[in-house]
């Protein structure tokens, strides 16, 4: 059997046990309808209107609405908080604190806040709501993807599994949601595939408003390999056989320490018509993504029952809109009941004829002759018909009935802001919690079902975040940020210049729902405490000043806490600021740029003192070059005279080039040690007589004759 007809199978199967359960959901959504509530029984709504006396009117007095609405709004303004806890040594506080910042960042931009107030309104209506989870393209360049939060409106539209039992739902192992698409619409997504509603065996025609299309989760059951291995530190931790090959091949060293065989569910998420299957992907999560949010809660039979408000005090608020219409029928009866009036104090036709208007014009008065024709006896005043059935009996009838919907729902008059005798704040606020409590199992409901969603969302995020990239996350009061996510890092959390780096699929992590305030909620509590320490003690008023600014929301509260906490001693400063703890402060950072400077001007002497140094250097080496020149041309000049006549004008003029060239190219040796210089010995010819052969290109030296030589 194909996945189709297996799913409209289960689906059949389903909505038959299911069939008492959803007529009881439709007709609990008719009567508590904020619109146009249906609370009269239809066999005696029919009776009243067809009354031979005449149609009685069948009025409706919504009672149950305000009380839907107000467990509502408990939620609305007191939302599920949820705190990701570690559960084992791999697991890391850091990580956990991110991981609470991305599910608010998911919550934020699902408008989870929405979706848990529809399933709230849902399960106080008719019982049960529907949460969804659903891993969504966030980017499809990257196709990048985060799950996102959504809502069942109508619970009608929401199949689930009629014999799972938890309140979460996490034991369910199908669920089916219907949406409605219009034909057009259908054609424009799927084609030429067949517009079959799913659950229906008519071909939906042109005349057809919708096709219905289902969202199928359901759980696969396969026996799979475990292998047993121990950590660094000797703990034990279980992994399949497929993701232990996958890390081993990654080059991780695992230390298996034995195997066995164990059941693992995978859950297949499939969309569908009534013809065929469109989609068909594996659900990132390991329980359906269809989480039911219960009402009022009983087992039978060992099948989950549920009511909503609306069941639970149905024949109190049907008693109480009988009292209330039979009370206004009654009302105008007495309006237009007819005057009783003898004829003898009509007879003036004037006093006759104010009398036959009388029911249809108000007048201040109306007369009437009082005495008969021969004055002989007084006519006594005209009087009105009173009504067979007293009045009092259905007001009072209609208030017992009212107290009986507040008893059957737990909620009186303080918990809907109605006066009490309670007079002190103390003992008002405490019979608003006893009404609160009454309900409190809404929100605890609520909750359970949120920290399920968090799980999974806990659970889809590493399969859905594979590569290294930044996860947008979110402050508890809503500043937006970023945390660099690596699925391939070795630990859970790596601190580094770029910041901090997070792995969850390193360690163990669970979820905490509970149902807290709102965090306008909590400011406005903190700013009242924060105030009432200041004032109380002034001594602590500086250090409780930046605390208290913290929590207001006037335009510039985040400088005055700058400014307040800039006042405060290092020590309470520290507290407010822990990254600037190893920072020098404002009078170590003036004296600090103090020394600085005088070490500046220090440096500045000195460098000049050595560029005179070296200018004295330069001006040395100078000194010596020039004597050493002269020094050369002296041994020169001395030379000459020793040789005296038998030097030629030739042999001077080679003589005295070889010096100037070898003045010119000066080795480093003859630069360190000057006095050292050895003058250029003369060829041996020449100390025989022989002059050396001058190069003919060589010009004849200037001012230099015969004489002079």
């Amino acid at each position: 059997m194909d996945a189709l007809a297996e799913a409209k199978t289960l689906f059949r199967e389903a909505s038959d046990v299911l069939a008492d359960e959803r007529a009881r959901i439709e007709e609990d959504l008719r009567f508590t309808d904020p619109a146009d509530p249906e609370q009269w029984d239809d066999a005696e709504k029919r009776q009243r209107e067809n009354d031979p006396g005449g149609r009685r009117p069948c009025l409706v007095f919504d009672q149950i609405g305000q009380y839907i609405e107000n467990t509502v709004g408990q939620v609305e303004q007191r939302p599920p908080s949820l705190s990701v806890l570690p559960v084992d040594g791999k697991s890391d506080k850091r990580v956990a604190e991110k991981l609470n910042g991305l599910f608010r960042a998911i919550e934020y931009a699902s408008r989870a806040a929405q979706h848990y107030a529809v399933s709230q309104r849902s399960a106080a209506r008719a019982g049960v709501g529907y949460l969804t989870l659903r891993p969504t393209v966030v980017d499809a360049a990257l196709n990048y993807q985060e799950p996102r939060i959504g809502s069942v409106g109508d619970p009608l539209r929401a199949i689930r599994d009629p014999w799972a039992t938890e309140i979460d739902g996490s034991d369910a192992t199908f669920g089916y949601v219907l949406s409605p698409l219009s034909l057009r619409e259908f054609r424009a997504k799927h084609g030429k595939s067949d517009p079959v509603s799913f659950g229906a065996d008519e071909l939906c025609t042109r005349d057809d408003e919708s096709v219905l299309i289902a969202e199928e989760w359901r759980a696969v059951d396969k026996t799979v390999n475990c292998i047993v291995l121990a950590d660094a530190d000797g703990l034990e931790y279980t992994l399949t056989e497929d993701d232990f090959w996958k890390r081993h091949q990654a080059g991780e060293q695992l230390q298996a320490l034995r195997t066995y065989k164990d059941k693992r569910r995978s859950i297949m998420w499939r969309t569908m018509s009534g013809a065929d299957v469109f989609e068909e992907v594996k659900y990132p999560a390991s329980t359906v993504g269809l989480i039911p949010v219960y009402g009022y809660v009983g087992f039978e039979s060992g099948r989950l029952k549920f009511a909503g408000m609306g069941r639970k005090a149905r024949d109190q608020q049907r008693a109480y809109n009988y009292h209330k219409s039979e009370e206004r029928a009654l009302m105008n009866q007495i309006a237009k009941a007819p005057w009783l009036v003898p004829l003898s104090a009509l007879r003036d036709e004037n006093i006759k004829t104010l009398w036959d208007r009388a029911s249809v014009e108000s007048r201040a008065y109306l007369p009437w002759d009082d005495w008969d024709a021969e004055n002989s006896r007084s006519i006594p005043a005209p009087t009105k018909m009173q009504p067979a059935i007293d009045l009092r009996n259905h007001i009072m009838a209609a208030q017992e009935a009212r107290d009986n919907i507040r008893a059957a729902l737990g909620m009186y008059a303080p918990s809907l802001g109605e006066p009490s005798n309670a007079v002190s704040g103390v003992a008002i606020e405490a019979q608003k919690s006893q009404g609160e409590s009454a309900t409190a199992l809404f929100p605890a409901h609520l909750s359970a079902s949120v920290s399920r969603l968090a799980s999974m969302c806990i659970e889809m995020v590493p399969k859905l975040i594979d590569t290294k990239r930044q996860v947008r996350m979110m402050g508890l009061d809503g500043t937006a940020s970023t945390v660099m996510m690596d699925p391939g890092q070795p630990e859970g959390a790596v601190e580094s210049e770029a910041g901090l780096t997070i792995n969850p699929n390193i360690g163990r992590y669970d979820v905490r729902g509970t149902v807290g305030q709102a965090f306008t909620t909590q400011r406005t509590q903190a700013q009242a405490v924060l105030g009432e320490i200041m004032a109380r003690n002034p001594n602590m008023a500086p250090v409780v000043a930046p605390l208290w600014a913290m929590n207001q929301d006037f335009q510039g509260a985040d400088k005055l806490t700058e400014v307040l906490i800039a006042g405060l001693p290092p020590e309470a400063r520290a507290i407010f600021k822990p990254e600037e703890s190893g920072k020098p402060t404002s009078e170590a950072l003036m004296q600090q740029n103090s020394q600085m400077k005088q070490a500046l001007q220090e440096a500045i002497q000195h460098a000049q003192e050595a560029q005179a140094e070296l200018q004295e250097l330069h001006e040395e080496a100078a000194a010596k070059e020039a004597e050493m020149q002269i020094k050369a041309y002296d041994a020169i000049t001395k030379r000459l005279q020793v040789m005296g006549a038998t030097i030629t004008p030739e042999q001077v003029q080679a003589l005295v080039m070889q010096t100037v060239q070898q003045a010119l190219v000066v080795q480093p040796e003859e630069e360190a040690q000057p006095e050292q210089y050895e003058m250029q010995q003369f060829p041996a010819d020449m100390d025989a007589g022989m002059p050396p052969e001058m190069p003919p290109e060589m010009p004849e030296p200037m001012g230099m004759n015969d004489a002079d030589a």
